[in-house]
């Protein structure tokens, strides 16, 4: 899928991860991300988004949070970090990475408000006046005046399965009377998600979603409420080529993940994209089976593209180049132990080989190892830092957690680089 991409513009990528694995030095199933190539992603996105007087939130949840990438990409201009859930908020403390926005795709639980008032979030958004209560109590707390976000719909909006929630927007007067009654949160903005679709074909047509709409006539009636209102958030399928269409539809603010990482359905079928790929998945042969290769999982996350993967196979990256192998997309397993592969006659795998592939994934939602790698672009020494694991913890050489103060220590170092 994104492997040609790969091939085409970063062929050192794998040729090193072949060459570091074969050495042992990176294990299978593990995400290999080049820096280099996040923090010129990073620096075309910041670029656009303040071309368009547009704020960025980073979703970070596509690299699992990782705090290399995180790290490079606000000190390229992406400003702080949205975090998907609970976890992605506490991993942004743990390394020290500023929070912008939580709430979102998933609510706070009541307990662990406190907790992420703590790192104090630019805005927080609330489906519900519970909600609201909840984070007024741990705002009095601190002492703080918490801003938030309202998440509303209309009828015709559309949802992912297991993303609904929020207001209704014919609920707005009802709204706003109960959260006039809570001092210590300030009601900024509205959201919701998808703002932007794709219609995940070759034709790649990008359409603003009714989403929109509904967020920016909601503004405007919050504002003749009174409500000095800062915020019009548009997530969903953000790049530097969809960021002039959300800002001329009222946008105020952005939340690109997948273009930091060059896995926007984008680049699935174009080429010439200032975002490029940024990272390969690695495994390695475990055996054979039949007519099948089997290699080690961990990594699956099958998607609507899943059926464009292949992989290149080999010990070498002169073996692997021309060594594309079909990757069996149609193996629905509950839990991935192995990736299954059938070599065609001509083709040369063996068990111990090397397995890359690049497709769409959101690596938090995988157990896989991740392994940022800095100065494959020749402006830096070539360095692999800390092999992460699937918790986000930095391990040793041992595979032991390594202390978040000590991998801060090095992600200063390395900025300083860039």
């Amino acid at each position: 899928m994104y492997l040609q991409n790969i091939v085409k513009e970063n062929p050192l990528l794998i040729e090193k991860t072949i060459q570091f694995h074969q050495k042992g030095l990176i294990p299978p199933n593990t995400w290999v991300i080049d820096l280099d190539t996040i923090a010129a992603n990073a620096e075309v996105l910041s670029a656009t988004a303040k071309n368009n007087n547009l704020t960025v939130y980073l979703m970070s949840k596509q690299h699992n949070r990782n705090p290399y990438v995180n790290g490079i990409a606000i000190a390229k201009g992406l400003n702080k970090i949205v975090a998907v859930d609970v976890q992605g908020a506490l991993q942004c403390g743990r390394y020290n990475i500023p929070l912008g926005h939580v709430g979102h795709l998933e609510q706070i639980p009541h307990h662990f408000i406190p907790k992420i008032i703590k790192l104090r979030p630019e805005v927080i958004t609330v489906y519900s006046i519970e909600q609201a209560k909840w984070i007024n109590e741990a705002a009095i707390k601190e002492n703080i005046l918490q801003k938030i976000l309202i998440r509303v719909s209309t009828q015709n909006d559309i949802f992912f399965d297991g993303q609904e929630g929020g207001f209704d927007e014919s609920e707005l007067e009802k709204v706003v009377f109960e959260l006039k009654k809570l001092n210590n949160i300030r009601l900024v903005g509205v959201t919701s998600f998808p703002c932007v679709n794709y219609n995940e074909s070759a034709d790649e047509q990008i359409k603003i979603t009714n989403n929109m709409y509904t967020i920016v006539r909601v503004a405007a009636s919050l504002r003749k409420m009174g409500f000095s209102i800062e915020q019009i958030n548009a997530p969903g399928n953000t790049s530097t080529n969809v960021m002039h269409l959300l800002k001329n539809h009222g946008a105020t603010h952005v939340e690109p993940g997948n273009a930091l990482i060059g896995t926007t359905p984008s680049n699935a079928f174009r080429n010439n994209l200032p975002e490029k790929t940024a990272f390969i998945y690695l495994t390695e042969i475990s055996h054979f089976f039949r007519n099948r290769a089997y290699a080690y999982g961990g990594g699956v996350y099958h998607n609507a593209y899943s059926n464009l993967i292949t992989a290149l196979i080999g010990s070498t990256w002169e073996e692997a180049e021309n060594n594309e192998v079909e990757y069996l997309d149609k193996i629905k397993q509950d839990i991935d132990y192995h990736m299954q592969f059938v070599p065609k006659t001509g083709q040369n795998c063996k068990i111990g080989d090397s397995v890359i592939l690049a497709y769409r994934t959101q690596m938090q939602m995988t157990r896989s190892y991740i392994l940022p790698i800095s100065g494959l672009s020749g402006k830096r020494e070539l360095k692999l830092h800390y092999l992460f694991d699937h918790a986000n913890n930095a391990l040793d050489k041992n595979l032991y957690p390594v202390s978040p103060e000590i991998v801060c220590i090095d992600i200063e170092k390395l900025i300083k680089t860039y």
